[in-house]
């Protein structure tokens, strides 16, 4: 009789646990998974709330089964608790791995342009998945997950590209794909410039995240080479002018050096300097560091008045630019070219430049002439004049299909003033134009001077004149009447 009602105490208390159980699990579900819009913001509290759902959840579950295997309760009571403690275990991991991994984030690591010999730039670029939060978390939390197939510390399917600050992509490849980085792991790439620049914009494209930033390119500090970038690596001057390339030069080196430049395959009779772009200074030696890698230069070449025999007219002189250290090894080249042409040239030979006439008559300067005094014929000459306004002019020849070398032409210029012109001194300019292959010459400007008077009427003049005349005959007349009385 005793043991039976201490068997019945037993279960008795035992069915009040679990009745408790189902109250407990009642108001856990009307407490602690009523959705809360705050929890989207304060990540870190709704974790701790999901973590108190688990661990009520769990030791519900833990109570169940032990009810279970004692026969206090079904299989299908116990798979009640059995969910609802895997569902807020997933609940948990979910609002873990949205604390640990609030900010997916790709590092840079370095980002090294270097230079080889063939003057081929390249980057050589090192990410890193620096993804996590900002709470510390991450060492402690993950334990928790011990045994689950999620792996959320990797990214998959990394797109990296290379843009200037116009956002165009001046890599290749054009994108880099890398298809897992790990956390904390670190991936290294190497990209070909298409175009040369100091900063660059690192693209990296990853699930719905595309994140740009802008770098400043360090140089690889192992060889102490200079790139040398012309604005143009060809030009055609005349005899007696000075042809100039513009030089963008870079250093790559890790220490301050002086280099010495030379110009291999131009003839001695061309004389050249190098000046600085920013001081304009001629430099006998071109100063690098690694805080001044970035310079300016300009490398004027002068051509002879005449060609000597080791140089001919219109022959492309190919010809290089080296820059050497001071143990003489080459460490920079960049090729040129230059093509000496024959002089062309006109000028005008003007005998008179001043006129002088009345509104009625026709301005004319007939003793102009023009002469090629080149060694090139020029073509397509005409001319410009500048009037005032409403005057009008007539030119012979009104165009001249070409001027040989040493041969002169004579020039007309006929000019008709407008009617209600005023008296005056007037200034006329005037030069020739023509065209020597692809460039456009002119004569130096002259200026005519053109003095306009007023035309006197004969009838004016004739009435003075009498009228003069009888007032003397009538005078004369007068005084010999008074004197004979």
């Amino acid at each position: 009789m005793r043991g039976f009602i201490l068997k019945y105490k037993y279960n008795y208390r035992q069915i009040i646990f679990v009745f408790l159980c189902f109250v407990a699990s009642f108001l856990q579900a009307q407490t602690y998974q009523e959705y809360n819009p705050n929890d989207e913001r304060f990540k870190i509290i709704a974790l701790e709330k999901a973590k108190i759902r688990l661990d009520n959840s769990e030791r519900d579950y833990l109570a169940a089964k032990k009810l279970f295997d004692e026969n206090f309760i079904s299989k299908d009571e116990l798979y009640v608790y059995e969910l609802q403690y895997k569902t807020d275990k997933l609940n948990y991991d979910q609002y873990m791995l949205s604390v640990i991994f609030d900010n997916p984030y790709i590092n840079i690591m370095k980002a090294v342009k270097t230079k080889d010999k063939n003057d081929e730039v390249f980057v050589d670029l090192t990410i890193k998945n620096s993804t996590g939060s900002n709470y510390a978390l991450e060492t402690t939390m993950m334990a928790d997950m011990s045994g689950s197939k999620l792996d959320a510390t990797e990214i998959f399917n990394l797109y990296v590209s290379i843009k200037d600050m116009e956002r165009n992509i001046i890599s290749q490849p054009y994108e880099h794909h890398v298809k897992k980085l790990k956390l904390n792991q670190e991936y290294s790439m190497r990209f070909k410039l298409l175009k040369d620049v100091e900063s660059v914009i690192v693209s990296t494209n990853y699930g719905d995240k595309i994140d740009e930033k802008q770098i400043y390119l360090t140089k690889k500090q192992d060889a102490n080479l200079i790139t040398i970038r012309p604005d143009v690596y060809a030009q055609e001057i005349e005899m007696g002018q000075m042809a100039t390339f513009k030089l963008g030069m870079e250093y790559f080196g890790n220490n301050r050096q002086s280099f010495i430049a030379e110009l291999v395959g131009l003839p001695d009779k061309y004389n050249w300097d190098i000046v600085s772009m920013q001081s304009n200074v001629t430099m006998s030696r071109l100063d690098f560091s690694p805080a001044d890698a970035q310079q300016s230069y300009a490398l004027r070449i002068r051509v002879p008045e005449q060609i000597g025999e080791n140089s001919e007219l219109d022959k492309t002189i190919y010809f290089q630019l080296v820059l050497r250290n001071q143990q003489k090894d080459i460490v920079g080249t960049a090729d040129l070219e230059i093509a000496p042409t024959a002089k062309a040239n006109m000028k005008l030979i003007v005998n008179n430049l001043y006129w002088k006439g009345n509104e009625t008559e026709t301005i004319s300067f007939s003793q102009i002439y023009l002469e090629n005094e080149g060694m090139k014929a020029i073509s397509n000459i005409s001319a410009d004049l500048f009037l005032p306004s409403e005057w009008e002019y007539e030119i012979t020849p009104n165009k001249i299909e070409q001027l040989n070398p040493n041969t002169r032409m004579l020039i007309d210029i006929k000019i008709k003033t407008p009617k209600n012109v005023l008296p005056g001194i007037y200034q006329i300019k005037f030069k020739m134009v023509g065209n020597n292959v692809n460039r456009i010459l002119q004569t130096s400007e002259v200026e005519l001077k053109v003095e306009i008077s007023k035309k006197t009427n004969i009838m004016v003049i004739i009435l003075s004149v009498i009228l003069s005349l009888a007032l003397i005959v009538g005078t004369i007349w007068f005084i010999v009447k008074i004197s004979k009385n």
